[in-house]
């Protein structure tokens, strides 16, 4: 792996900050991005005494007007050795919500995510990596969450496109198929056997980073479950209530 600062964007919500917390374990410097400025200042602050390495704190908040210019003072500091994108928002209600949630979820799930991407893409060393968060729901269309399914769905194809792109002259693009993770926004749903925490879910991206594998399910186990959803007859699908 090349030198220089992996940046998290998305470094309060639990997974971004388990996956900074394994990354400074392993002696990285940290360029630590979220919606809260001050949040994100903290989780530097203690990175950087746990672990000893530099972090650095970034508002990056895709819903503020000047997101697009945040993304442009990153990508002209110093070079990266990785990405991770790590932000995501999902609607309680069902399917989708209203407009304004809609617009909500996909925004941040997908277009922002490709905004940011292309945004720092100059910044990343060609022996680098990115890491784009996407999820299980969006293999296939369920009637609990559908528009979020919808975005991960495109978010999904955005990264093996990217990795195509740059296949052979630039960083290696991972896709993370997250299943049920315990964390803020999965709260209350029932993960079964298929639940990780998010330290265990850290360690296997990171690892699945390190193999330069281009799309990973994590946990491991939601790869057989989801080709079993995926091959289900639409007759039958259509009477599950999952």
């Amino acid at each position: 792996m090349p030198p220089g600062r992996i940046a998290i964007l998305g470094a309060t919500s639990t997974v971004g900050r388990a996956i900074a917390a394994e990354y400074a374990r392993g002696g990285r410097d940290l360029l630590l991005c979220g919606r809260s400025l001050g949040e994100v200042e903290r989780v530097a602050q203690d990175l950087s005494l746990r672990y000893g390495v530099a972090a650095e704190a970034c508002l990056l908040d895709p819903d503020l007007p000047d997101y697009p210019q945040v993304l442009w003072r990153l990508e002209g500091g110093r070079p990266l050795g990785g990405v991770v994108w790590a932000i995501g928002t999902m609607s309680a209600a069902a399917g989708g919500g209203g407009p304004d949630e809609i617009r909500e979820t996909t925004w941040v799930n997908f277009g922002a995510a490709v905004a940011a991407i292309e945004g720092v893409l100059p910044a990343v060393d060609p022996k680098g990596f990115i890491v784009l968060l996407s999820s299980v729901a969006g293999e296939r269309g369920r009637r609990k969450n559908y528009v979020y399914g919808a975005a991960k769905a495109a978010l999904t194809t955005y990264g093996q496109g990217l990795n195509h792109r740059l296949a052979g002259r630039g960083p290696r693009v991972t896709v993370v198929q997250l299943g049920v993770v315990d964390s803020q926004m999965t709260w209350g749903m029932s993960g079964g056997p298929a639940g990780a925490d998010p330290e265990r879910v850290a360690r296997a991206i990171v690892q699945a980073v390190r193999a330069g594998k281009g799309r990973v399910h994590v946990p491991a186990v939601w790869g057989p479950i989801m080709l079993l959803l995926r091959l289900v007859p639409e007759s039958v699908f259509n009477r599950l209530q999952v």
